[in-house]
């Protein structure tokens, strides 16, 4: 009787984890979970990235299609060149500016077709300044 007991006794002292057994499978849950963790961050950071990119591409095309209901003569005048468009000031973006260019226009004489360029300004919000153009030619 005595025999069967220490013979049930050591079968337990054997089954189980070892100490040393359960350290490395924490070790590896916790790599395992901190890889997941990363790879979580890393998709948040890109999926603000691409809708912060989308706002400002709308943003861009709402301000052309704004510019273009314009004579082609008034749009200098009416958007300076280099001048932040004042509708557009945050709008959606943290520093959002959109300001127009015009490459080829020289003094009063627009050119036929003027050539607009749009481009958007704007901070992330993890600090980072941002730019984005759209271009685009008008006839009269």
């Amino acid at each position: 009787m005595f025999a069967i007991a220490a013979r049930s006794r050591r079968r337990s002292a054997r089954a189980g984890f070892t100490l040393v057994e359960l350290v490395i499978s924490a070790g590896v849950l916790l790599v395992v979970s901190l890889a997941g963790y990363s790879a979580q961050v890393r998709s948040n950071s890109l999926l603000d990235s691409s809708r912060t990119r989308a706002i400002a591409i709308a943003d861009l095309e709402s301000c052309m299609e704004d510019l273009l209901t314009s004579s082609t003569v008034l749009i200098p005048a009416a958007f300076p060149d280099g001048a932040s468009i004042p509708n557009y000031e945050d709008l959606h973006l943290t520093n959002e500016r959109i300001t127009p260019t015009y490459p080829g226009l020289t003094g009063s004489n627009v050119p036929d077709p003027l050539q607009i360029v749009l481009t958007a300004t704007w901070t992330t919000s993890t600090g980072h300044n941002h730019s984005l153009r759209l271009a685009t030619a008008k006839a009269r």
